[in-house]
């Protein structure tokens, strides 16, 4: 197959001279063939030192570990935590967070400061949010003169984060990537526990019921402070059972809310109740007079207590009975046009209101029932306390003790059941928690090696792609020089032999050689 080249002819205008340059194909590609291999090599041997530099300084310098979280939960698109309080992400990075999670790594106490400032928090804005704010955008850039106060109102749109990214900078606090990894994640599961305990159960609770030693009280004292402390818990449980819409039952503890009223009300009923009476038929006191001013203190403050329930009751019922709900006309093509009203959030929590004001007030007035009996019977009775009724008022005493007592853990343990996995159940969530292991280390090195190896790649093959070009553009022009130059040659030689040798047929002529010899022979000849 004959060879396929293009010439160029370029002119030098001051020499007038013209120079031809041939581009020719196959020897281009006989040098692209030639170079392959030092190509190849060069570009394996530099994406390895790129490849090899860059998962060092992944591995060895210290890239900010990061982490995702979200919270889901009603107020949170307000910024409002669970109780109805400001929610401030700052809480993450908390001295007590950080406190304990050092702690739980086990580490220095001291770095609670480096890692504090290494820690940035930064809120992702929400999808709807932002489409939000874009439609808002547009209706203003939109608005005529008489519709810009409507736009100036729809643009006033706030918005509150759900998911924050966290990035810690270890620098600082200098720990290895691995050590900041353990570090970020015990944080993590630091502010869950914290969370769940500032919203989810009171466990101030707890230790405000459990706190007190009845034993510093007269015998029926102590039976009042066990009777309230059972009141608490019991309204407690109640707040719970009535959020509670799918009758959750404990995995933990096996209770669900309507049973721990029960068993509370077990208590009250029977073992408190059996108590008191057997204090007030037998009078057993440890000191009557001190006694007797308890119940008179006792019944003065549920008396003022019962005026303001009743002042209170008297204003929601006042409120109640002026509201009205509002109103839906239903027109149609009958006669009668239908009236209907709406549900309303405002009318549901009055009647709630009420319930619980009613029942406060009956619960005062009952107690000072109660105690205005008892009252009467220490004054009328004469003391007898016996050695045998004492101590068996105490060993009474000792087992409700223990029984509020394995309520208040038996509640406690319910209703943390209850958030962690119902009420807060998805409250907080890490979307993507910290993370170092081979593979990451492998994968981040990689994706860092991309962009300058594929540059340095790049370069190195529009190197050997124009180097090869060009080495095949000179060999091909001096390849073709040097054949202009031999016919050139040729040419000057032949003409030289032809002026030489004018008698000689012109069909015959003679060859370097022949011509060579023939004044040799001439000379022989003569």
């Amino acid at each position: 197959m004959a060879e396929q080249n293009v010439n160029l002819i370029l002119k030098q205008e001051e020499k007038h001279e013209e120079e031809e340059v041939v581009i020719s194909f196959s020897t281009i590609f006989r040098k692209l063939k030639r170079y392959f291999a030092v190509w190849l090599m060069v570009s394996i041997l530099v994406g390895g030192l790129i490849g090899g530099a860059s998962m060092f300084f992944t591995t060895t310098s210290s890239n900010p570990v990061r982490a995702v979280v979200s919270f889901n939960y009603k107020g949170i698109e307000k910024g409002k935590n669970p109780d109805g309080t400001t929610f401030d992400w700052n809480t993450l990075k908390a001295p007590r967070i950080i406190s304990e999670a050092l702690e739980a790594c086990e580490m220095d106490p001291a770095l609670l400061e480096p890692v504090r400032r290494g820690m940035e928090i930064e809120g992702k804005m929400p999808e709807d949010a932002y489409q939000r704010l874009n439609t808002y955008r547009n209706v203003y850039e939109n608005a005529t003169s008489g519709q810009l106060s409507a736009a100036n109102a729809m643009l006033d749109v706030s918005w509150f984060s759900t998911q924050y990214n966290l990035t810690f900078n270890y620098k600082e606090a200098e720990i290895t990537r691995t050590e900041a990894v353990q570090l970020l994640n015990a944080m993590l599961d630091a502010y869950r526990n914290y969370f769940y305990e500032q919203f989810g159960y009171n466990e101030a609770l707890g230790v405000s019921l459990s706190a007190q030693d009845y034993k510093d009280y007269d015998y029926a004292e102590a039976v009042d402070l066990f009777r309230d402390s059972l009141k608490q818990l019991n309204r407690y449980v109640t707040s719970l059972s009535n959020d509670d819409s799918t009758r959750f039952r404990s995995s933990v503890t096996g209770y669900t809310f309507a049973d721990l009223k029960t068993a509370i009300s077990s208590i009250q009923d029977l073992d408190l109740d059996l108590i008191s009476s057997y204090l007030s038929v037998n009078n057993i006191t440890k000191d009557k007079v001190r006694l007797q001013a308890y119940y008179e203190y006792r019944i003065e403050n549920l008396e003022r207590q019962q005026v303001t329930d009743q002042e209170t009751l008297d204003a929601i019922q006042a409120a109640f009975d002026s509201y009205e709900k509002d109103q839906v006309i239903i027109f149609s093509d009958s006669v009668a046009n239908t009236e209907t009203t709406v549900s309303s959030e405002e009318y549901d929590k009055l009647i709630n209101r009420r319930i619980t004001a009613q029942a406060n007030l009956s619960e005062t007035k009952q107690s000072i029932a109660y105690y205005k009996q008892r009252l009467q019977t220490l004054k009328k009775n004469t003391i007898a306390n016996s050695e045998d009724k004492t101590e068996r008022i105490e060993k009474d005493l000792e087992k409700v003790n223990k029984k509020v007592n394995e309520m208040i853990e038996l509640v406690e343990k319910t209703a943390d059941d209850y958030y962690q996995n119902v009420s807060l159940g998805n409250a907080f969530n890490v979307l993507v928690p910290a993370a170092y292991d081979a593979a990451t280390t492998v994968k981040s090195g990689i994706s860092k090696a991309i962009v300058p190896c594929v540059g340095a790649e790049a370069l190195i093959f529009i190197f050997y792609i124009g180097y090869s070009f060009v080495a095949g553009l000179v060999d091909g022009t001096k390849k073709k020089r040097a054949e202009k130059e031999a016919a050139v040659q040729a040419a000057a030689a032949g003409a030289a032999g032809a002026a030489g040798g004018g008698d000689e047929p012109k069909d015959a002529p003679a060859s370097d050689a022949e011509t060579k010899d023939e004044p040799a022979d001439e000379t022989d000849k003569s």
